[in-house]
């Protein structure tokens, strides 16, 4: 396999850790924002999680890259799975070696399904909204998607692993 990098992006509720446990065995390296912090959201005790520690998230972005590059040392595709922009990894890339340009896939699904998902962690109704505007921004920046609405997880998980393998994959609807 040859080095890429595959950003997998998703707003709140998409599915992206619930993939991860198939993900991990596939043969490409495949890490997930989210895998660092602990259970209460810090990292090294300093709060990474709530949006008050926004602040600190391009230097959380950055520390990514950075661990991104350092992973495609070992010759094959690395999938990041993080809820980040274009832009704001663009911004967290800049100046890091070894780091090619990523190629973009967004995790999507149904509205209604984001709703009773977040509202099962719990999420209050503004943590929601916020998810789905977020969802929304995503999916007019990120053309490939990739739902986890009306599937099982394993069918989805293989769908983003044939996409790091460079045979697409992608969905046609988006997840909306």
């Amino acid at each position: 396999m040859t080095p890429r990098l595959c950003i997998l992006t998703g707003a709140p509720g998409a599915g992206k850790s619930t993939l991860l446990d198939i993900l991990v065995g596939f043969p490409f390296a495949t890490v997930d924002f989210d895998e660092l912090l602990e259970p209460d959201g810090t990292l090294l005790g300093i709060d990474i999680a709530s949006p008050t520690a926004e602040p600190v998230w391009p230097a959380y972005n950055r520390m990514w890259a950075r661990l991104a590059a350092l992973l495609l040392r070992g010759g094959g595709p690395v999938l990041v799975m993080c809820p980040l922009t274009p832009d704001e990894w663009t911004e967290a890339a800049t100046g890091v070696p070894g780091l090619p340009d990523p190629e973009w896939a967004r995790l999507d699904c149904a509205d209604t399904d984001r709703r009773a998902r977040l509202a099962a962690r719990p999420w209050g109704s503004e943590e929601i909204e916020e998810a789905l505007a977020d969802a929304e921004e995503l999916r007019g920046l990120v053309p490939r998607a990739f739902t986890t609405s009306g599937r099982g997880t394993a069918e989805a998980a293989e769908a983003v692993a044939r996409w790091v393998r460079g045979e697409d994959g992608s969905d046609r609807d988006g997840g909306r």
